[in-house]
């Protein structure tokens, strides 16, 4: 990323705040009015040119201020906020207090993190199910159905048995299925269904080319199968916040967002996704790799039952977010989530 001098930096982070706040795109006269810059409204203008030329900003009308880009919110998320100072001790008090109100059972303990989330944000609040128990892949077999079929057998660490019929060019005999079957279980076995599903494609051995195509379109069959039973139910609050954003007013635009609300499987995605990066996860814009998200911003981190990752939680909102207030809000959920879980002994 290309580094800023430290004027730009001010005026970066002042537009950035002016922006969230009011927003309305801020002009260098703003920028004076509420940013301690020593120098002339022109060499402000001509600063914020240079910026919008780095993409750091854009200028949405022709005589209008500026606006954060993707790459402007980035270097503030990455350089600049300070979640530590975004709630004060009375305010996570009071969410400390409510959350010891809370009642044991699962379902009502999500449903109310979300609530809270989503109050102290202002955001839509999304998180999935705990998973109590890891189920992994056992052993993964393979057999002959016809000349085009394979019947492919998944057995979990349940000791539920799935089966697949794998349609392929042409059966591979005995020999190649049991070569095929070993690859896939050098590669499935004793991992975690979600793992599994999330696996990049592993690289063939040599002496296995000739099976590629066959073993490609196992593979994706076990990590599709690996997917759908490690999909948990997705809590989701807040909604209702979205209506006060002005984003929002496009009602296509909204639509858009509840509709992506709604599909549990491309949401799941969109969280388990964002957790590969790190405990937690900003993905601004067009860093979201599905395209419904792409003009959104997603804040997760996982939470955990006791040494386990268990879950993960988030708040989806549009770009022009505060961060500093749901970088802080989504960790300290994230933590009162894991505390009350683990204690109710369920590692």
């Amino acid at each position: 990323m290309t580094s800023l001098d430290a004027r730009k930096i001010k005026i970066l982070e002042a537009i950035v705040l002016d922006y969230v706040s009011t927003t309305r795109p801020v002009a260098s006269d703003r920028l004076l009015e509420v940013c301690q810059l020593d120098c002339k409204a022109a060499t402000v203008r001509n600063e914020m040119a240079e910026m919008a030329e780095m993409g750091y900003l854009v200028q949405p009308h022709t005589s209008s201020g500026r606006i954060p880009t993707d790459r402007g919110y980035r270097y503030y998320v990455d350089e600049l906020m300070h979640p530590k100072k975004a709630f004060t001790r009375s305010e996570t008090s009071k969410v400390k207090k409510q959350y010891k109100e809370t009642q044991s059972e699962i379902e009502e303990i999500m449903l109310q993190t979300c609530r809270i989330l989503s109050e102290m944000t202002s955001y839509a609040s999304v998180a999935t199910e705990p998973s109590i128990d890891t189920t992994t892949i056992r052993r993964v077999y393979l057999s002959e159905a016809s000349a085009r079929h394979a019947l492919l057998v998944i057995l979990l660490s349940t000791g539920q048995v799935e089966h697949r019929l794998v349609a392929l060019d042409a059966t591979p005999n005995d020999t190649a299925l049991s070569q095929i079957s070993n690859y896939l279980n050098s590669i499935f076995s004793k991992k975690e269904l979600e793992q599994c599903g999330r696996m990049d494609q592993q690289e063939i051995p040599n002496e296995l080319n000739s099976l590629s195509m066959a073993i490609m379109k196992l593979t994706l069959v076990v990590k599709q199968a690996a997917l759908t039973y490690s999909e948990k139910r997705i809590y989701v609050d807040g909604t209702s916040h979205l209506l006060r954003q002005p984003e929002f007013q496009d009602v296509q635009r909204l639509d858009n967002l509840l509709s992506l609300l709604e599909e549990r499987n491309a949401l799941y995605k969109v969280l388990s996704h964002s957790l590969l990066r790190g405990e937690l996860t900003i993905l601004i814009g067009m860093e979201n790799r599905i395209e419904l998200m792409q003009d959104y911003t997603l804040v997760s981190a996982s939470y955990m039952i006791g040494a386990r990752t268990a879950g993960y939680l988030g708040v989806v909102g549009p770009t022009r977010m505060n961060y500093d207030r749901a970088v802080a809000a989504v960790g300290f959920m994230a933590q009162n989530l894991s505390l009350v879980l683990t204690q109710l002994n369920l590692a």
